[in-house]
């Protein structure tokens, strides 16, 4: 019996004529394409469990996530990069989870904010010569697919394990990079030009750091909301905790002060209120810290201090290129020059890995302006309080600190057009809110 409702009152004979179809297809582009053809049983089996099973295949999307398909694969298909296809593929899967549990449409002001800044890209921008049309709306599409995973209406108990799954991605990007470095296809780690080691899992280093940003801060929200599960969250945050030290990226340790800051606070307090059983995890969180910090000390200073900027902290070229893209903006500070165009924005000035200014403060404002950029953040800011409302009093601290920092990495990194950052993001708020309600909260004595 199908989960889906609709899918009831399609015959026998139209499921073997649709099947019939796809494998003929499929017969075709073994001659000529048997890569391809390879992808599309795939994806056919694929669109078979998710219709009948819609939120088992929810759970391998989310897992997906741990890989960074676009490190693995350089090229494209049919002429679309792997990344845009991987986006538009996960979308494709995840739509009859949308006609079975329904989407919430209250979530939906980023969406629309990507519109009206498509609208000024075609009505106010001025284009930088090599944006085109294609890239426009590639750049529109690419962005504003991920908060279409904030509507979705999913079962409280299908959103518990989605959120256990987000915890855990980190952890599974390492198991399967370790995989994929014993066959020979990627390497578990990344030696830099500073000589710093870094680990990378499926990734590279800056996108398991993502995922490490966000295990983390799910584990330390779930310590407080289902102290039942205290145990397997404490031990998936020191896991996460010592993933994201070995990557050795700076941005997201600084942007989780505040929330480490919150957690002591609040488990010292209790443990001052005589409740002894805080002393464990209090003094292991101090072990953790220092032992992960003494290990990587040496990667830290060689990524910081060892080579001579203005700066006075070695930026990765950030300032450099931070520079760059805002005087190339500089005339149209209200407009922009086109979403998408940042993409193409680097003439060969900057190292080729500036291809957007790792700074999405900076990204949106090159593309649609003062107005673009500040409709966007108004969205996101609108989404995040009518979450922070749901939430039980003291998961609102934690939470709220979770955005401080979302806001802080942002700063340093492409927190809003990256798979790794934006996709489990979005996907946790919509879940935390699922979840939530004003009676399910760790009564505090």
């Amino acid at each position: 019996m199908s989960n889906y409702p609709w899918t009831s009152r399609i015959n026998t004979i139209q499921h073997v004529f649709i099947f019939l179809l796809g494998a003929l297809a499929v017969g075709v582009a073994a001659t000529y394409q048997p890569v391809v053809s390879i992808a599309a049983v795939c994806l056919l089996l694929l669109l078979v469990v998710s219709i009948h099973h819609p939120e088992r295949i929810s759970y391998a999307v989310l897992l997906s996530t741990a890989v960074s398909v676009d490190s693995l694969y350089q090229g494209g298909v049919f002429g679309i990069e792997i990344l845009s296809l991987y986006k538009l593929g996960i979308l494709a899967l995840l739509v009859p989870c949308m006609l079975v549990y329904g989407i919430r449409l209250k979530f939906s002001y980023p969406v629309w904010a990507l519109v009206i800044m498509l609208g000024i890209t075609f009505g106010f921008s001025a284009w930088l010569p090599l944006l085109t049309t294609s890239i426009a709306v590639k750049a529109f599409v690419g962005l504003s697919l991920p908060f279409i995973f904030l509507l979705i209406q999913w079962k409280k108990d299908v959103a518990d394990k989605h959120i256990r799954l987000i915890s855990l991605l980190p952890i599974i990007s390492v198991i399967i990079g370790l995989g994929l470095q014993t066959v020979g296809l990627h390497s578990f780690t990344d030696v830099e030009f500073t000589g710093a080691v870094r680990i990378q899992g499926a990734n590279i280093p800056p996108h398991l750091a993502m995922l490490s940003f966000l295990g983390i801060a799910v584990s330390l929200i779930e310590i407080k909301r289902k102290p039942k599960q205290a145990a397997f969250y404490y031990t998936v945050l020191a896991l996460n905790f010592l993933i994201l030290i070995a990557t050795g990226t700076r941005g997201p340790i600084l942007a989780l002060l505040l929330m480490f800051a919150m957690y002591l606070f609040d488990i010292a307090r209790q443990y001052l209120k005589g409740r002894v059983n805080y002393l464990l995890p209090l003094a292991g969180s101090f072990l953790v810290a220092l032992g992960a910090v003494a290990l990587q000390w040496n990667n830290l200073k060689k990524r910081s201090f060892e080579r001579e900027t203005d700066t006075g902290i070695d930026l990765s070229g950030r300032s450099e290129a931070w520079e760059y893209f805002l005087n190339k903006v500089h005339d149209y500070p209200w407009s922009g020059r086109g979403l998408g165009a940042v993409t193409v924005a680097n003439d060969g000035t900057l190292f080729n890995g500036f291809v957007v200014p790792h700074n999405e403060y900076i990204r949106f404002y090159f593309d649609t302006g003062y107005i673009g950029c500040g409709l966007l953040m108004l969205s996101l800011l609108v989404v995040f309080v009518l979450i922070y409302r749901s939430l039980a009093k003291s998961i609102k601290p934690y939470f709220a600190s979770l955005i401080a920092g979302f806001l802080i990495y942002s700063f340093s990194d492409n927190t809003l057009s990256t798979v790794q950052m934006i996709i489990p993001f979005c996907w946790y708020l919509n879940t935390l809110y699922q979840t939530s309600t004003q009676t399910d909260f760790c009564k505090e004595k």
